[in-house]
């Protein structure tokens, strides 16, 4: 008379009844609602924590570009300090090239000076030398040679006070 699928129904429905008695449809539809409400938490934190990443990453490019703005100035005036240590290097460089130059002609100037005394001095003194002699020679009066020479002495003694 009842066949195996009839107590296959029958148990069916007492194991449907058993748990609608013991509300575990409500339970599980609670634990579904607390799962959703549980993802809607997190949906929720997830935006926040997105647009307080994008809010951060917005300050940091800002940030950045300040920092980029700055380091192109500081470079400008780093570039615009050396070239002006450049150029009062190379100016101080050519003062002193001209002071040496200057100096050179100088020292050049005065050796040339020095050596014309030296060459008249010598000069003067063998002139005076040949004259003596040939005063010395040519005189036939012991008197006038002894003037003669005194003349030439005090010549030379002056000749020598000026050099």
């Amino acid at each position: 008379m009842f066949d195996a699928t009839f107590w296959v129904a029958i148990s069916f429905l007492l194991f449907v009844l058993l748990l609608i008695y013991k509300k575990v449809p409500t339970l599980v539809l609670q634990q579904i609602d607390n799962k959703i409400s549980e993802l809607k938490n997190k949906l929720e934190e997830s935006e926040k924590l997105k647009s307080t990443s994008e809010k951060l990453l917005s300050e940091a490019q800002i940030k950045i570009e300040k920092s980029n703005e700055e380091s192109a100035m500081i470079l400008k005036k780093a570039q615009k300090i050396s070239d002006e240590e450049i150029s009062v290097a190379i100016e101080k460089m050519k003062i002193s090239l001209a002071n040496k130059e200057k100096s050179a002609e100088n020292k050049i100037e005065q050796a040339k000076n020095d050596a014309i005394k030296q060459v008249t001095k010598l000069a003067t003194q063998v002139a005076l030398e040949t004259v003596e002699k040939i005063i010395i020679e040519n005189l036939e009066n012991k008197q006038q040679e002894e003037i003669n020479i005194a003349k030439l002495k005090q010549s030379v003694n002056k000749i020598k006070n000026i050099n």
